[in-house]
């Protein structure tokens, strides 16, 4: 089974030289590695080649709804073949599927079987048996004209850490055009035309996971040989550096961390409340403004707030900063984090508070204090 594996896709208009190029890959090929060959014309049938944009995108113009139907059913059947010919060079076991396009649809499979067979007996022969053996590129050939599309093979690439490049073959409407009607079965004339304005080349600036892309360029006239080599080269770029598979998570371990999380960022929050307490009391004192019985009060409010907010805190009902910046990690001294809060005793002069940097946990939960300590003297004075 193969152990070297790339998905190639190629994309561009109907006309554009995508199967003469496959072709042309394919024999280059034939004595380093074993090559499938999928191309979307072959598997699908003359009167489901509907290609129209505008109805992939659920328009019915036509009112051929059942059409457009069996032809998405054909596109998702061939992405179902390709996993299956993946999970088998992988040494995978099949997995049961729930889809039913293989009951409807058993010519698709048997032709994407035949092509894959072919490839394994006429790809492999001569000295080099063994590493030919474990290579193996799949070449996917179609107009793949929405991003999505294409979007699809990678997930797939990455399911199972494979190489994933792409070819988008481009030339202008007009060659199309003329190339297409030279065609055995060629695509109606509207529908290159609407195509060619939904086009969607490879874009690595702005989606990094068309990196791996080749723009084969023929209105500047490029030489066909150059271009194959670029393509060869691309190819065994991305067989060398497969797609890394996403970590599945883990959700019982990250509930428990946003647990731990939660809990740590209440007990921070209780401590700067409570040495915000012991700040205004002590300057409460300090000013001998207060008997002890207003001292006492004083108090009783004060932790009656701290309570007030850690509740909230606890339910969610207060939008905390970043985790990042929630402060001290578990483990450090935490008053050497603090700030004054004595300036809180007096209620109507500026405080240093305001200014306090509120994108730390300290900050936010000094400003939430003083916001409530505030609310609760101005209910006392109505």
């Amino acid at each position: 089974m193969a152990s070297r594996l790339c998905l190639l896709v190629l994309s561009g208009l109907p006309g554009s030289g995508k199967t003469s190029l496959a072709r042309k890959l394919q024999e280059s090929w034939q004595a380093e590695l074993a090559v499938v060959h999928v191309c979307f014309d072959e598997l699908i049938p003359e009167d489901l080649k509907l290609e129209r944009p505008e109805e992939d995108e659920g328009e019915d113009n036509n009112g051929d709804q059942q059409a457009i139907s069996l032809w998405k059913q054909h596109r998702r059947a061939i992405h179902r073949n390709v996993e299956k010919l993946l999970r088998k060079s992988k040494s995978l076991p099949e997995v049961e599927s729930n889809a039913t396009d293989h009951d409807v649809l058993p010519d698709l499979d048997a032709k994407f079987l035949k092509c894959a067979k072919f490839a394994e007996t006429n790809g492999r022969g001569g000295d080099n048996n063994e590493e030919r053996q474990s290579s193996l590129a799949v070449i996917i050939d179609d107009n793949m004209y929405y991003r999505s599309m294409r979007y699809q093979y990678y997930q797939l690439a990455r399911k199972y850490t494979v190489g994933f490049c792409e070819v988008f073959l481009h030339c202008d409407v007009e060659t199309a055009l003329k190339r297409n009607m030279e065609r055995q079965s060629p695509v109606a004339r509207e529908t290159v035309i609407a195509m060619a304005t939904k086009m969607e080349p490879p874009n690595p600036h702005r989606h990094t996971w068309e990196v791996m892309s080749f723009i084969y360029d023929q209105t500047t006239g490029t030489d066909g040989e150059a271009a194959l080599e670029e393509i060869r080269e691309l190819v065994a770029v991305a067989t060398a550096n497969p797609v890394l598979a996403i970590p599945e998570e883990n959700m019982e371990e990250k509930e428990h961390n946003r647990l731990v999380c939660s809990m740590n960022v209440l007990h921070q929050a209780d401590q700067i409340l409570r040495k915000c307490i012991s700040d205004v009391m002590g300057s409460a004192k300090a000013d001998n403004r207060m008997g002890k019985a207003e001292l006492k009060v004083l108090g009783r409010q004060l932790n009656n707030i701290r309570a007030e907010l850690l509740d909230d805190l606890k339910h969610q009902k207060l939008q905390l900063p970043p985790v990042e910046s929630v402060g001290p990690q578990p483990g450090e001294e935490q008053e050497g984090h603090m700030s004054s809060c004595s300036s809180l005793t007096d209620m109507d002069s500026p405080t240093e508070v305001e200014v306090i940097e509120v994108k730390t946990l300290e900050g936010y939960i000094l400003r939430l204090f003083r916001e409530r300590r505030a609310a609760n003297t101005g209910n006392k004075a109505t």
